[in-house]
């Protein structure tokens, strides 16, 4: 009995445990799914109001007028070449004239057949009319070809002040900023399409004028016969314009969404032709991740080509369906006065033919805006390109100083354009004259940004540099220029022989030759020059000329350095000059610092921590910031940042070091 009990008070004891775990499971259940539809109502409600609260994208206001563009471009073309404007704007006389006779001829000849003139006289006529339209043809055919054999140099000059002005004049910082490197895409995009606005909007001007002149001169004798039939003619003319519109203006508004993929499939064809990455693509497998690219990116463009050419195509139906229209109220009127005799045969053909050219004249004056407008919207790239202000003074500014020089920044920031985060920040720095100061620290820490900085090739976000205690800014930047020999990771050779590439700042003075000469023994690359079939004359890069060569990059990186001695400038800069140099050529490049340094204010850039005992100071950078500075000894007595780097590199060169 004991036993029933006792198994009957388990069971109930396990059914009562396992309701109650039932429960707890449902009641959790029903909490987590009730938790689940509040997040979700709440992330709905987020959407929603993030939804509501974003605001239209706003469209960008038009900087320049399109007149104002036009009116630019032919002052641009005018300073460039007068006589090519001249001829321009003269061209559409004799062709109005030659419309206005074509038009006469026939009508004049039926009427003195008509009217029972002898052959003589029908002769006579025909003689007058050839003997005009080879006047006026041969007026025409001199103006065009003097216009013609000037077409290509003002526009050539223009693009080559475009370059000039890109790579030399504007402010080196200006190159790398995000709206200004749109602003050159699509001007240099415009001018190497092969209809170059530039180029044609000239014809566009001297089409639109030339049809401006010959409406107003064929209206004015037309409306003696019908006004009402001229308004007609100008209001289905005039329906060309909005067709004519359509697709450029469809292109213009949404040419921002696929012309960066424009951009990136020529990036992406530039790369198929730089042969110096064939071994990365090769080697790392990148053929069909780049081919995926470029059709991904070809697709998107062939989508938006076929959008814009299925609006061309209802442009056209649009056209012919007005010029249907056109010709058929001419028709009607000219017919209906012909039958009621108020025009004879010859008047008919006449008034006829001058219709039908009005017609004409007005769609191509229509047509003539429609690309002008187009012409004006390219246009005003080239002059944003042009106006883009520059921060540095480009003026007059106060006098160079002479021999060595302070350098001291104050509160120095800086970001780059479009980053999230400063590079510099807040820096304090003063380098006193002769002082030979080395910046280190690790990747990223913004030692070549600070030494940018001082060349004048960034101008600070925030803060002052000064130089001999005067604002940097108060110089004439390109005077300033002259005050500093810089060697920098990246070396370029350029196609100059190898003493024009050395004696750059200048190669024309008297002594030149000898100065290169010691420049490049104290650099370590005269021994290659000697051995060069032409020597110092021996031009760089091969395939641009019979006798050129290609240095290698240590041997370049000695070149560049040899060119930074010979300018014997008051500042020396010098960022990783040896990183493409052998240990025997490093090491004497350190023997000969402190000659290289004589005089001189110098600051020198290195990832090697040995070489920075050559220097008076060191100065630690760490995101941006000074971390440390002091002599090698003194950073390595606080057993610091700079002890630990040094540590880690010395350690490799200790006999037994583990590898």
């Amino acid at each position: 009995m004991e036993e029933n009990d006792v198994k009957k008070n388990t069971a109930q004891k396990r059914t009562t445990q396992k309701r109650t775990v039932q429960r707890n499971t449902a009641q959790k259940n029903t909490a987590q799914k009730r938790t689940v539809q509040k997040n979700t109502a709440q992330k709905r409600t987020l959407q929603k109001n993030t939804t509501q609260k974003q605001p239209e994208p706003r469209k960008k206001k038009r900087k320049y007028s399109r007149t104002g563009c036009l009116l630019w471009a032919v002052k641009k073309l005018w300073k460039l070449d007068k006589w090519f404007v001249f001829f321009v704007f003269a061209a559409f006389l004799p062709e109005i004239a030659r419309s206005l006779v074509t038009d006469y001829f026939p009508g004049r000849l039926i009427n003195s057949i008509s009217t029972g003139s002898t052959f003589g006289q029908l002769l006579a006529v025909c003689a007058v009319f050839i003997a005009l339209s080879i006047l006026l043809n041969l007026l025409q055919d001199f103006i065009i070809s003097r216009q013609e054999g000037r077409t290509y140099y003002p526009t050539l000059a223009c693009l080559a002040q475009m370059r000039a002005r890109e790579n030399y004049e504007m402010d080196y910082e200006t190159t790398f900023r995000q709206d200004f490197k749109e602003i050159s895409g699509y001007a240099w995009e415009d001018a190497f399409r092969g209809n170059c606005s530039m180029e044609y909007f000239w014809r566009d001007l001297s089409g639109g004028l030339y049809h401006v002149t010959a409406i107003a001169a064929y209206v004015s004798v037309l409306t003696i016969l019908n006004p009402l039939l001229v308004a007609v003619i100008a209001a289905v003319s005039s329906v060309s314009y909005f067709t004519s519109r359509w697709r450029p203006a469809y292109y213009e508004k949404n040419k921002h969404n696929w012309e960066k993929e424009i951009r990136k499939r020529n990036y992406l064809n530039e790369l198929s032709g730089d042969f110096s990455l064939a071994k990365d693509i090769k080697l790392y497998g990148l053929e069909g991740w780049l081919q995926r690219m470029m059709e991904g990116y070809q697709a998107f463009i062939l989508a938006w080509d076929r959008r814009c050419s299925l609006r061309e195509l209802w442009a056209r139906l649009v056209y012919w369906l007005m010029d249907l229209v056109k010709n058929g109220a001419v028709y009607f009127v000219l017919i209906a006065f012909l039958l009621d005799g108020g025009i004879n045969v010859g008047e008919f053909v006449f008034y006829f033919n001058m219709l039908l050219s009005l017609g004409g004249f007005f769609e191509n004056i229509i047509a003539d805006f429609a690309k002008l407008n187009t012409r004006a919207e390219k246009l005003a790239y080239y002059r944003e390109f042009y106006d883009y202000p520059d921060k540095f003074n480009h003026s007059r500014g106060c006098a160079l100083p002479s021999g060595p020089v302070s350098i001291e920044l104050k509160d120095v920031w800086y970001r780059y354009d479009g980053a999230g985060t400063d590079t510099l920040k807040g820096i304090n720095l003063r380098i006193e004259k002769g002082e030979k100061l080395a910046l280190v620290g690790l990747n990223g820490a913004g030692k070549t940004t600070l030494v940018k900085l001082i060349c004048g090739l960034l101008q600070p976000t925030k803060g002052e540099i000064l130089v001999n205690g005067k604002n940097i800014e108060e110089y004439n930047i390109e005077d300033y220029y002259s005050l500093i020999s810089a060697v920098f990771q990246e070396v370029r050779p350029i196609a100059f022989t190898v003493f024009e590439f050395v004696a750059s700042a200048d190669p024309d003075r008297p002594g030149a030759r000898e100065d290169a000469l010691r420049a490049m023994k104290a650099s370590g690359i005269y021994e290659k020059v000697h051995s060069l079939p032409h020597g110092m004359n021996t031009h760089l890069m091969k395939g641009i000329y019979d006798d050129g060569v290609d240095f290698s990059g240590g041997e370049m990186q000695k070149l560049v350095l040899a060119r930074a001695i010979y300018k014997d400038s008051s500042i020396l800069i010098l960022d990783e000059p040896t990183a493409a140099l052998d240990p025997i050529a490093e090491n004497n490049l350190y023997l000969q610092y402190q000659t290289l340094t004589q005089g001189k204010t110098s600051v020198y850039i290195s990832h090697r921590f040995a070489s920075t005992r050559f220097c008076d100071r060191i100065v630690l950078l760490e995101g941006g910031v000074i971390k440390e500075t002091g002599s090698h000894e003194e950073l390595m007595e606080k057993n610091g940042s700079y002890a630990c780097m040094f540590g880690v590199q010395s350690k490799y060169y200790k006999a037994g070091a583990p590898i």
